[in-house]
C-alpha cells in the first residue's frame, strides 16, 4: 500500500491552474459610472435652469420670488435633481455591494461609494442649512 499519496495536494501541482488576476467588481464599476452620470446631470441641470431663469432674475419682491419658484424651469430642475439623488442612492448601494464582494478589485467600488456618498451628504447638508435659515 502506498501511503505517501495521503499528503499530496489535491489536485496535484502540475494540474493546478495558475491564479488569474483579480477582476474589477461589476457593482463597483456601475457605482462609479452612476456617480459620474449624476455629476454630469447636476451640472447640466444647474446650467439649463440658470439659462432658463436668466431673464426672470432681477431684484425681486417677495411676491415675485414666489412666482419664480413656480416657474416651469425651477419645477423641472427640482424633479431632475431628485432623479439624480435617486441615482446617487442606487450608486451608493451598488458601491457598498462592490466593497463586500470577495476576490475582486475594489478601486471602482471605493471611488463610486465615496463619490455618491459625498453628494448625498452634501444634499443633506444643504437641506439642513436651508431649514436653519427659516
Amino acid at each position: 500500500m502506498d501511503n505517501h499519496n495521503i499528503y499530496e495536494p489535491y489536485p496535484p501541482d502540475h494540474e493546478r491552474e495558475p491564479m488569474a488576476p483579480l477582476k474589477h467588481s461589476g457593482p463597483g464599476i456601475a457605482s462609479f459610472i452612476i456617480g459620474l452620470v449624476a455629476i454630469v446631470g447636476y451640472i447640466l441641470i444647474f446650467f439649463t435652469a440658470a439659462m432658463a431663469l436668466n431673464d426672470s432674475i432681477e431684484v425681486l419682491t417677495p411676491l415675485q420670488a414666489e412666482e419664480l419658484a413656480l416657474h416651469p424651469a425651477v419645477i423641472l430642475a427640482s424633479l431632475a435633481i431628485l432623479v439624480c439623488l435617486i441615482l446617487n442612492l442606487a450608486g451608493g448601494i451598488l458601491g457598498i455591494i462592490g466593497l463586500i464582494l470577495k476576490n475582486r478589485k475594489k478601486v471602482f467600488a471605493i471611488i463610486g461609494t465615496l463619490m455618491n456618498g459625498i453628494i448625498i451628504l452634501a444634499f443633506i447638508g444643504l437641506i439642513l442649512v436651508g431649514m436653519n435659515m427659516m
